[in-house]
């Protein structure tokens, strides 16, 4: 797509911004403040070597995404509705159907799925109830993949360790939203897809398409129908 591989670093990025707590960083530094090395090994940051990632919607974001995780030493379970069909690239892929065992396997869940009817709302207090209460949530996907009082709830009951949101139901968010004034989540403005080559990568598709075209190709690159 003209920005998967944008979409999948974004992913990746906050991943690791979670792992390596890089927000509190960043919020140290604006208040100037040198933070002494942790006594408790439970707070510390993490790497994620060995840890689990579950990537929700194995298409061509999650598969990227996953060639990354593999990078960091991570074992990758993808979802799909055909699991006939991918690029071996996950060490497991299951069926949606399998979401209510996996999620307690999971060290980081990432949702790169469409917005259906079957995905909406698909990580709710269910989901949470099933993470890792040192889980991770990444959402790339749509706001409406996440139930957002089962997120808020879960974030500030300690069911899950942290979170990192990429678009909400309301855009832009409320000034008044709580999720602003919450320190184990990040927030980025729905800039996932963002990048400088983006107008080159539509142009490189356009003529590819023309190229299709012109030979008589009926199928293109990105055809939806």
């Amino acid at each position: 797509g003209v920005n998967a591989d944008a979409v999948s670093h974004h992913a990746m990025g906050l991943v690791l911004a979670l792992a390596r707590q890089l927000h509190l960083a960043r919020d140290q530094q604006h208040n100037r403040y040198w933070r002494p090395m942790i006594s408790d090994p439970a707070q510390r940051e993490d790497d994620l070597c060995g840890q689990t990632m579950l990537i929700i919607g194995l298409g061509e974001i999650g598969s990227r995404l996953a060639k990354l995780a593999k990078i960091f030493g991570m074992r990758v379970l993808g979802v799909k509705q055909d699991i006939s069909r991918h690029d071996g690239i996950a060490d497991e892929v299951h069926a949606p159907s399998e979401l209510p065992r996996l999620f307690s396997h999971a060290d980081v869940v990432v949702l790169c799925c469409p917005l259906t009817s079957t995905t909406r709302n698909l990580i709710d207090q269910s989901a949470f109830s099933a993470m890792k209460s040192s889980g991770q949530l990444v959402n790339v996907a749509r706001g409406g993949c996440v139930n957002e009082t089962a997120l808020a709830n879960a974030l500030t009951k300690g069911q899950i360790a942290s979170a990192a949101i990429d678009h909400f139901y309301d855009e832009p968010l409320p000034v008044d939203s709580p999720f602003w004034s919450m320190k184990n989540l990040v927030i980025t403005p729905h800039s996932a897809g963002e990048t400088r080559k983006y107008e080159d990568n539509v142009i490189d598709i356009l003529i590819q398409n023309l190229d299709r075209l012109w030979s008589g190709k009926e199928e293109l690159v990105n055809q939806i129908l």
